[in-house]
C-alpha cells in the first residue's frame, strides 16, 4: 500500500507539475538550434513562461525519452499547452502549412481556408478586432503558417505584406486609399482582364459623379454574405428577385438598393486590380455587362445600347 501510494503521489505532482502555466494561453516562439541540448531548450522554455514546473518538465522528457528526438525549428507555443503537449510537439517537429489566398477571396473565404488547413479555428478571423476593419487588406498570396496559429499573429503576418507590397500603391491619405481598395476588390470580381478593369473602374466612378446606382452584382452577394456569416455564400445561387428593390439582402454593401460606393471592400484584391483601381481610364460608357461563360465584357454609353447587350449575350 505504501508503494502504491507513493506512486499516486508522484504521479499527482507530475500531473501538476505538466499542467498549463495558463490557461487563457500566452504566446511565445521558440528555436531549436539543430545540436542544442535538450536542456538549452527546456532553460528556453522556462524563461518564456511556458513551464510550470522546468525540473519535472526534464525529468518527464528523460524518462519518457522525448528528450532524445526533440526536432530542430521555430515552434509556436501557448501556456495554456500542458508540459507532455509540449514535448509531444518538439518531438513531432514543426508543421509549417503552405497557403495561398486567390485574389478576390474575402474574409468569410479566408477564414474557412485557414481554419479547413488547421491554422486557425474557424471563425477566429472573421471574430478578430484587433485592427479594424481587415476585408481588402488580407492580401492574396502565397503565405506559411504554423498549425494552430495565434489569430494575431496570423493577422500580422497579412497586414506587413499588405503594407510592403499593397499599401504604396494607395492614396496616402486613409479615406482616398479605403475608397481605391473599395474599387479594387469590386472590379476584382467584375473583371478578368486589368484592361478591363480600368476601364470599369472609370465607369464606376462616372456613375457615382452623375449620382447612378452601381448596380454592381458581387456587392449583392458579399450583402448576403455578412447577414450568413457562419457559411461561405456560393454567389451562383443568386436569383433575379435578388438584384431588384425586392432583394432580401438590404444593407448598405448592395448597391442595387443603395447609391455610391459599398462602405468597404467586398474581398481582398491583388496588385492588377489596385493598380487599375488607382488608374482609371477615360471612356464615353456607363454601361457593362459580363458573358458568363466567356467572361467577355461588352460596353455601352446608353440604356438601349445596354439593353441591346443584354438581350444579345445574355438573352434576357
Amino acid at each position: 500500500m505504501v508503494i502504491v501510494g507513493a506512486i499516486l503521489v508522484v504521479g499527482l505532482i507530475f500531473w501538476i507539475g505538466l499542467s498549463p502555466v495558463d490557461s487563457t494561453g500566452g504566446q511565445a516562439m521558440i528555436t531549436v538550434v539543430r545540436g542544442e541540448g535538450f536542456l538549452e531548450t527546456a532553460r528556453a522554455l522556462d524563461t518564456a513562461h511556458l513551464l510550470r514546473s522546468r525540473f519535472l518538465f526534464e525529468a518527464a522528457a528523460f524518462i519518457s525519452g522525448k528528450a532524445f528526438h526533440v526536432q530542430s525549428g521555430t515552434y509556436q507555443l501557448s501556456q495554456a499547452m500542458s508540459g507532455a503537449a509540449i514535448l509531444r510537439k518538439l518531438s513531432s517537429g514543426v508543421s509549417i502549412i503552405t497557403l495561398t489566398i486567390p485574389e478576390g477571396a474575402n474574409i468569410y473565404e479566408i477564414d474557412k481556408q485557414l481554419a479547413d488547413a488547421g491554422v486557425i479555428h474557424r471563425g477566429d478571423l472573421i471574430n478578430f478586432t484587433g485592427d479594424g476593419n481587415l476585408e481588402g487588406k488580407l492580401f492574396p498570396d502565397t503565405y506559411q503558417f504554423f498549425e494552430e496559429s495565434d489569430i494575431a499573429s496570423v493577422v500580422q503576418k497579412f497586414l506587413d505584406n499588405f503594407n510592403e507590397k499593397a499599401a504604396p500603391l494607395l492614396p496616402s491619405d486613409s479615406k482616398n486609399a479605403e475608397q481605391d481598395l473599395t474599387v479594387a476588390s469590386i472590379i476584382e470580381k467584375e473583371a478578368p482582364d486589368p484592361h478591363d478593369e480600368s476601364i470599369i473602374t472609370g465607369i464606376i466612378l462616372k456613375r457615382i459623379t452623375d449620382g447612378m446606382r452601381l448596380q454592381l452584382d458581387p456587392t449583392v452577394c458579399y450583402a448576403e454574405q455578412i447577414m450568413t456569416p457562419s457559411v461561405v455564400v456560393d454567389c451562383s445561387m443568386l436569383t433575379r428577385v435578388d438584384f431588384t428593390a425586392a432583394s432580401p439582402y438590404d444593407s448598405d454593401y448592395n448597391t442595387y438598393l443603395h447609391a455610391g460606393l459599398p462602405p468597404g471592400p467586398i474581398g481582398n484584391p491583388g496588385i492588377a486590380a489596385i493598380m487599375a483601381a488607382t488608374h482609371p481610364a477615360s471612356s464615353s460608357y456607363l454601361y457593362y455587362i459580363s458573358d458568363p461563360t466567356t467572361e467577355m465584357i461588352y460596353y455601352a454609353a446608353t440604356l438601349p445600347e445596354q439593353e441591346s447587350n443584354i438581350k444579345k449575350y445574355l438573352g434576357e
